[in-house]
């Protein structure tokens, strides 16, 4: 059985596997050649991320689905975007990020914190971002060719499951993989200035700013779904107006953070 996707459909999980994966590796090589970030500190940003997230919070939320322990919030569509989409991520990215800025011990300057924010966000672009994109372009080689090499990737899955694929992917149109892309650019501003506040709690030992942290991060990943009423396009908009607001408020601090 095949499934015929549009070359543009096709084409524009090309650009958005490109821009996830193959820009942050340009953008981190150039900012590192004009000095603008150390090694250190994004080395950390990215791994605060993997383990906080990879290794920590969605094994363990998968376990929790698993076991039907989350039934009562999945029931609740706001309270399980607030709590386990929200609260659950910023307690976890921020008590690692928490973590990172603890262990940088005279490596909390200006650039430190841009370092580490660029690490945790543009890895979180690469792992999960990235590599959906690449799996979605694997899919779409699949269905298109199930006769050919690819095909070997949906042997044995039945036509119900390649149907339910095949619907999803059409569903993934060339505007919503744009709109997708948008989100991340939100995303990364917002872990750069998640990071300004956790490292400020730091560097200020207020643990105050930590929690304004866990708080923004909560609300920042719940407000897809408390603005979901607007559509898609409104609620990338209303994101990508509060990670520019949020990114403003980085970019402020460069002259007030200590030496």
């Amino acid at each position: 059985m095949t499934f015929a996707l549009s070359g543009v459909q096709t084409a524009s999980f090309a650009v958005a596997a490109f821009c996830t994966l193959v820009l942050p590796v340009v953008l981190l090589i150039l900012l590192g050649v004009m000095k603008k970030i150390r090694l250190a500190p994004l080395a950390l940003g990215f791994v605060s991320f993997f383990v906080s997230q990879m290794v920590l919070r969605i094994p363990l939320l998968q376990l929790l689905t698993a076991t039907g322990a989350l039934k009562t919030f999945a029931a609740h569509t706001v309270l399980y975007a607030v709590v386990v989409g929200g609260l659950s991520a910023g307690l976890f990215e921020e008590t690692a990020r928490l973590a990172g800025a603890s262990i940088l011990k005279g490596q909390r300057s200006y650039k430190d914190m841009i370092s580490f924010g660029l690490g945790h966000g543009l890895c979180e672009v690469m792992l999960i971002a990235g590599m959906t994109h690449v799996n979605n372009l694997l899919l779409s080689a699949a269905l298109s060719a199930s006769d050919g090499p690819m095909g070997a990737l949906l042997a044995g899955v039945d036509s119900a499951t390649l149907e339910l694929v095949a619907s999803q992917l059409a569903a993934a149109t060339p505007g919503v993989v744009a709109l997708g892309l948008l989100e991340r650019v939100s995303a990364v501003l917002f872990h750069l200035f998640a990071t300004s506040l956790v490292f400020t709690a730091v560097i200020r030992r207020k643990p105050g700013w930590y929690f304004a942290a866990v708080g923004a991060h909560t609300l920042f990943n719940s407000l897809a779904v408390l603005l979901s009423g607007l559509g898609i396009l409104a609620v990338e908009l209303v994101l990508f107006a509060a990670g520019l607001a949020m990114g403003a408020y980085v970019l402020a601090q460069r002259r007030r953070w200590p030496a």
